[in-house]
Order: structure tokens, then C-alpha cells, then sequence
């Protein structure tokens, strides 16, 4: 094959992974990349079959779609929610590092330990001379400081590590784009709800027609939107936890309330965003109505997925019912 060929040929795949995220409107992340790349580099893949049966009639794959079918089929780059590879080599360099220094530090201990007992040894045999005990009390004070040295190095190097690693725990739990926690933050807080036991309701957040916005004004502007629709649940949401599942979808955790209690608080925000008339900021064009559908379900079941999939159902009973509406369980 010439060069100029696999050329045209990259370019080629290139163009049709860059135009199935788009259509989807997924986001270019190395995971939903690879996904795509699966896709039409081997179309007998499990995780290609899972992306043609999601599709088949004609149906978007959501980024909720996506990583369920990363996840289950192991597909390279999937582990987009775990820590920085760099950061885990930093991470390892500087466990090496430190393993190093306490090492140092034992021999250094060791010889101390010798040396006192040598020490001891000269002074019984020179009859406790002054200048042998000075001499070798200077010794064991240079010892000793060096030894305080390998160790006060063993400390700001666990110090540092540790620091890092936190930072890492937490940017693999930020959605980057909006700055909310992400689905697997999402996951653990629920888990962690669960275990506690107790009262707390589920919504389920979908920004209407947002394919529609990024085919019109680009994803420069879809961005935007996302981070504006964040700030405002975040805002409004104040004291409860919320997260961006993927794509245009958020989920909120109301601990404490009941579904018509979430829904309420929700449905403020729905309005709010509803009544705004935006613009693009770059030309100046009316951006026109912006709204989210939601559903919000009650539950303390064991089970993460039951009161999930249960809002889900109720969001796209709100978009079969017009969009721009919250619903919830019980609702009269």
C-alpha cells in the first residue's frame, strides 16, 4: 500500500469517526473515539454489534448508550473516568522514590547503631579520654542529622504523594467540560445514600433538542449551553447533589425528599431556564427557547438501577408529553 493511500484511507476513517460523534452528539473523548474507532475499523466487534443494535432504528446513541457499552465490552481508551496515566506515573515515580529514602534511612540507622557500639568499644579501651569522646559524639550528631534528613525527606515526599493522589481521585470524578461531579461520582454518592438508608429522590435532566443546537450553531455554542443548564441545577439545587450523566443528560439526588418535594425544586430551575432569551454571543443571534425535560422517582431500594430507570422512564414520558416539563412519581 502506498503512503499516499493509507493516507487518503486515515483520513478517510478519521472523517467517518469524526461524523458519527457528531451525529450522536458525543463528545470527543478518547473513550467514545475509541468506540468509534471499533466501529468501523472491525464491524464484528461486540462493542461494534452493541453500537448497531442501540442505532438499528434510527435512534441516537446517547452518551449513557455509549458508556454502558464501553464498559461491558472493555474497549481501549474506555477507562476515561479513572486517573491520568501521567499522574500515575508520577504517582509511582515518587513511590520508588520514597522506598529509596526509607531504605537510605535504615542503612543509615544500622550504621548509626554500629558505630555506637564501635564507639563504645574505643572509649573502654582508650580509658574515656575527653578528645575520644568528643570526637566521637560529633560523629553520632552527624549521623544523626543525616539520618533526620533521609527521614524529614521521606516525609514531604508522602506529603506530596498524597496530595497528588487526592487531586487525581477528584479529577476522576469532574466532568471537565461543566466542572459538576460525573456518572461515576454519581454512582458512588448513590451507593454511598444506599448504604445509609433513608429517603432520597432521583431526577433525570435532559436538555430538549440539543442536537438541534449543536447542528445550528455548532458545538462552540452547545458547550456553552451545557455549562449554563449545570450552573443553574447546581444553583438551584443548592444543598443536594448533582452530576452530569453524559452528553445533555444530568442526574439530581434529593436525600431527604420525596419525588413531588425534588420535583418542586426542579421544576424551578426548569422555568427559570425556560424564561431565559439567549444569544449567540458571536453574531449576536437569537439563540430562541432553551428547556430541559425531567423525571424524578422516590425510592430507597437496594437496587441503583431501580429509581433510575424508573425517572427515566417519567423524562421521556415529559418529552412524549411536549417537552419542557418535570413529572413525577405520584403526580395527581
Amino acid at each position: 500500500m502506498t503512503v499516499a493511500r493509507q493516507h487518503t484511507e486515515d483520513e478517510s476513517l478519521f472523517q467517518r469517526i469524526g461524523s458519527f460523534l457528531s451525529d450522536h452528539g458525543l463528545s470527543p473523548s478518547p473513550a467514545n473515539y475509541a468506540l468509534a474507532h471499533q466501529l468501523f475499523a472491525d464491524e464484528d466487534a461486540p462493542a461494534s454489534r452493541a453500537v448497531k443494535a442501540a442505532t438499528a432504528d434510527g435512534i441516537r446513541l446517547t452518551q449513557r448508550d455509549a458508556d454502558e457499552i464501553i464498559s461491558a465490552n472493555a474497549v481501549a481508551g474506555g477507562r476515561s473516568g479513572g486517573i491520568d496515566p501521567a499522574v500515575l506515573g508520577a504517582a509511582k515515580r515518587q513511590i520508588e522514590a520514597f522506598a529509596e529514602i526509607v531504605e537510605s534511612s535504615r542503612v543509615e540507622a544500622q550504621n548509626y547503631g554500629r558505630d555506637l557500639a564501635v564507639g563504645a568499644a574505643e572509649l573502654e579501651q582508650a580509658g574515656g579520654s575527653t578528645e575520644t569522646l568528643i570526637a566521637i559524639t560529633r560523629t553520632m550528631i552527624e549521623r544523626t542529622q543525616a539520618a533526620e534528613q533521609q527521614l524529614s525527606a521521606a516525609r514531604d515526599e508522602a506529603q506530596t504523594l498524597r496530595v497528588k493522589l487526592a487531586e487525581a481521585g477528584q479529577e476522576a470524578r469532574r466532568d471537565p467540560l461543566t466542572g459538576l461531579p460525573n456518572r461515576r461520582a454519581f454512582e458512588e454518592h448513590h451507593a454511598e445514600l444506599q448504604q445509609a438508608g433513608g429517603l432520597i429522590s432521583l431526577a433525570i435532566c435532559d436538555i430538549d433538542h440539543f442536537k438541534r443546537v449543536n447542528d445550528t450553531y455548532g458545538h462552540g455554542v452547545g458547550d456553552r449551553v451545557l455549562k449554563m443548564v449545570a450552573e443553574l441545577l447546581d444553583e438551584c439545587c443548592t444543598g443536594h447533589f448533582v452530576a452530569r450523566l453524559g452528553g445533555e443528560e444530568f442526574v439530581a439526588v434529593f436525600d431527604g425528599l420525596n419525588a413531588a418535594q425534588g420535583a418542586e425544586i426542579l421544576d424551578e430551575a426548569r422555568a427559570q431556564l425556560a424564561a431565559k432569551r439567549l444569544k449567540v454571543r458571536e453574531t449576536d443571534t437569537p439563540l430562541g427557547q432553551v428547556s430541559f425535560s425531567a423525571g424524578v422517582a422516590c425510592g430507597t431500594s437496594t437496587s441503583a438501577d431501580v429509581p433510575l430507570a424508573r425517572a427515566d422512564a417519567l423524562l421521556y414520558r415529559a418529552k412524549d408529553a411536549g417537552r419542557n416539563k418535570v413529572l413525577y412519581e405520584g403526580e395527581p
